[in-house]
Order: C-alpha cells, then sequence, then structure tokens
C-alpha cells in the first residue's frame, strides 16, 4: 500500500529505528532493510531480528497487513515495541495457520498494541493467539476475531506454566470467543505478581473461567494485582465455570468490574481470592439478578 508520507508525524517519538512492516506492499520482503515505508519488511518475526535491545526501537505493522505465521511470532528481543497502525478490520492481522502457533512475548520490556488476532482457516483449536513470559510487557488495543468454529483454548496466556511476567499490563483489549462450547480460558495467568489487568471486555464461553488463575498444571498465584474497570463474561452453564477464577492466595484489587455468569446463584460464578472487592457487580444468566448485584451481596 502506499504511505502518506506526513503521517509519520502520527508515529510515536523515539530514540530507536521504526521498522516498517507490510505485507500488501509491492516491494515487501524481509531482506530489506524496513526503514523505508516504501520498502517494507514482509513479516513481523523478520522485522524483530532487525531489532536492538532496549534501544526504543518500534516496529510499525501498516493498515491491511495480514501475516500467516506456520510458527510462532516471538518477541525476544528485550524492549521492542509492535505498533499496529489502522482502525476496526484494517488494523494488521495475524491469520494463525498452524495450532501451535502463537505471539510469543518472551523477551522482557516489550509491547504490542492494535493488532487483531483471527483463526482463518484452523479447523480446531489453536493453544493462545498470545502468551507472555517476558517481564514488564505491555499488551492493548488487541482484538481476537471470533471464528465461526474453530477457538483459542485461552486468548491471553500470561506466565504459562512457571510464574512470570510480573509486573506487566493487560489494558484496552477485546478477547472474544465463541459463545458455545471451546475455549478454555480467557486470560491464563500463572504468577504474574504486580500484574495490571485494565479496561478489557472478556468473552465467551469458558470450560474452565474467563480470568484464570487456578487450571490445573499452573502453580503460583497472583499477587498484588490490580483488575479493574472490566466487563467479564462466561457463558458456560456447567458448574465450576466461572467468570473470575483467582488462587486462594491471590492478593489486590478488584475494582468497578462488571461480571455475567452462566450459573444459576450470583455467588457460584465468581472467587477473587483475597482481593479486595470495590464497586464491582455480578449478574447471573439464569434471568435472577437482570440488573446485577455487588460482590459480596449474599447469593441468590
Amino acid at each position: 500500500m502506499a504511505f502518506v508520507a506526513n503521517s509519520l508525524s502520527n508515529l510515536p517519538a523515539t530514540s530507536g529505528q521504526l521498522i516498517f512492516v507490510d505485507s500488501g506492499a509491492e516491494h515487501a520482503a524481509d531482506g530489506n532493510a524496513g526503514r523505508d515505508p516504501e520498502k517494507p519488511m514482509a513479516t513481523i518475526d523478520a522485522a524483530v531480528a532487525r531489532c536492538n535491545a532496549n534501544s526504543g526501537d518500534i516496529i510499525v505493522v501498516m493498515p491491511g497487513h495480514d501475516e500467516d505465521p506456520t510458527t510462532s511470532i516471538t518477541l525476544d528481543v528485550a524492549g521492542v515495541w509492535v505498533y499496529g497502525l489502522g482502525w476496526g478490520a484494517s488494523r494488521p492481522t495475524i491469520t494463525f495457520g498452524a495450532l501451535a502457533a502463537t505471539l510469543a512475548m518472551t523477551a522482557d520490556n516489550c509491547r504490542v498494541s492494535n493488532l487483531r488476532f483471527d483463526l482463518g482457516t484452523v479447523a480446531t483449536t489453536v493453544t493462545a493467539a498470545i502468551t507472555m513470559t517476558g517481564d514488564d510487557l505491555i499488551v492493548e488495543d488487541c482484538e481476537t476475531v471470533v471464528h465461526a468454529t474453530s477457538q483459542f483454548t485461552s486468548l491471553i496466556s500470561a506466565g504459562v506454566t512457571t510464574a512470570g511476567s510480573n509486573r506487566s499490563i493487560i489494558r484496552n483489549n477485546k478477547l472474544r470467543s465463541l459463545h458455545t462450547a471451546g475455549a478454555t480460558s480467557g486470560l491464563l495467568l500463572t504468577g504474574c505478581d504486580d500484574l495490571v489487568i485494565e479496561g478489557n471486555l472478556i468473552s465467551g464461553h469458558f470450560g474452565e473461567h474467563a480470568i484464570d488463575n487456578t487450571t490445573a498444571g499452573t502453580a503460583d498465584e497472583i499477587l498484588r494485582a490490580t483488575i479493574s474497570g472490566n466487563f467479564i463474561k462466561n457463558d458456560s452453564t456447567t458448574a465450576g465455570d466461572l467468570a473470575v477464577e483467582l488462587d486462594g492466595s491471590a492478593t489486590g484489587i478488584f475494582a468497578n468490574n462488571m461480571l455475567s455468569g452462566g450459573l444459576a446463584t450470583t455467588a457460584a460464578n465468581y472467587d477473587i481470592g483475597n482481593l479486595s472487592s470495590l464497586e464491582s457487580y455480578i449478574v447471573d444468566d439464569a434471568g435472577v439478578d437482570v440488573h446485577g448485584i455487588a460482590l459480596g451481596t449474599a447469593a441468590v
């Protein structure tokens, strides 16, 4: 696509490199240096290899970019920002073509903004759209596209099977999945101390939980978490499938969240461990509490 030169003024200021990625550009190739928006690189993964650690490098992914990774896109260089341009369906899209593929944030201090994640023609469940194992990460303004039949097992997995992704931020994302059986967790959290989860929509049918800090195989509770301003919905009507299920030793603040669960009593749809609840509300999908009640109100 043609690049409007004056739009450079809208890009974040940085002392590092701007590396452009655009699969739809006439001269796109991973052999390019990527510094010229008219001769961009073709894939995000190749652009990461052009970056220098903790130098302020930004990978600018152009509107309409569509990448179909057969292996994971790995942010393994510290301090890299993958910055998607565009809005709506024109935002850069990762269309997964392999069951084990993910956007893996393995290095510290990385940031991902304004990308869409689609399952494309994958006929079964993909492990996760994003996995976060580095510390001090940010995922913001991203979206998972609801597929007609396929699912991500977890929309975002932070910490994976060992404690990790401390001091990370997950904010302003639209994390949606089918409202029929298929996905396991919306956010799957292991460890992740000092985690901030704010302003997200997390919605679907989750066979475990929409926010999940207790799935078998995970080991560590989240500590000093701030979970605020989220809309969280689990359509599963199976006992034990909650909107929020946190480890009993989890600590922090749970404020101004709106929860919806598929179980018939409000209290059965959430367990926030030892987090302090402030002005959060729960409604069940059985039609009993159509206006919702504050967390901690006697179960009905």
